[in-house]
């Protein structure tokens, strides 16, 4: 959802950033895996506590995730398996950024906050299974505030700025959980307009 809200008031400067990728023989993938790479720094600078550090490095990570799909349609690489593919890797780059916090917490000795941690990756899965499992049987299942750019920022802000980490991953928490059971509703609500009340 903020992808979709804040990509048009940039996308002037996407298009520079993208002009230049593809220019330099960037490829989508190459940027897919290069985002993976950034996010699992991000994790590891996460883990040994140096947050600050941390969040700058997020947002670079968050800006390769950013311009993969604009370059691949750019340059007609643009496929079903580059979709993907990027959702696939993206799955590995939550465990890398939430794995290094929970291993933050864990390391403080901060058992709460560690399963915190825990359940924020465990709700960033199920928010991604839901729409790929729904996606199956329905058109679209984009609904909810928390998808993945709604982490990556939020995470950024309580890192940068951290007296609000925890209160950060609290919301984040309870976000992804509730964007995955809203995913559940809308996907029951449609399959029964199309196949009639289900059981």
């Amino acid at each position: 959802m903020l992808r979709k809200k804040v990509y048009p008031k940039i996308e002037n400067l996407v298009t520079l950033w993208v002009d230049w990728l593809s220019k330099n023989g960037i490829t989508p993938h190459q940027l897919t895996f290069a985002g993976a790479a950034v996010s699992l720094l991000a994790g590891i600078i996460y883990a040994k506590g140096y947050l600050l550090l941390g969040g700058i490095v997020l947002l670079i990570a968050g800006l390769g995730d950013m311009l993969d799909g604009p370059l691949a349609r750019s340059t007609g690489k643009a496929s079903s398996f580059g979709a993907f593919l990027d959702s696939s890797v993206d799955r590995y780059s939550d465990f890398f950024i939430f794995g290094g916090i929970a291993v933050y917490f864990s390391r403080r000795g901060d058992v709460f906050w560690f399963l915190v941690a825990l359940g924020v990756i465990l709700g960033a899965f199920v928010v991604s299974y839901t729409k790929a499992r729904a996606e199956n049987f329905i058109k679209d299942c984009g609904v909810g505030l928390f998808g993945r750019a709604e982490r990556i920022v939020l995470l950024a802000i309580g890192t940068l700025i951290f007296p609000l980490l925890k209160l950060v991953l609290l919301v984040i928490l309870v976000g992804t959980h509730v964007t995955a059971i809203q995913r559940i509703l809308h996907t029951k609500k449609n399959l029964a307009e199309t196949k009639g009340p289900l059981h």
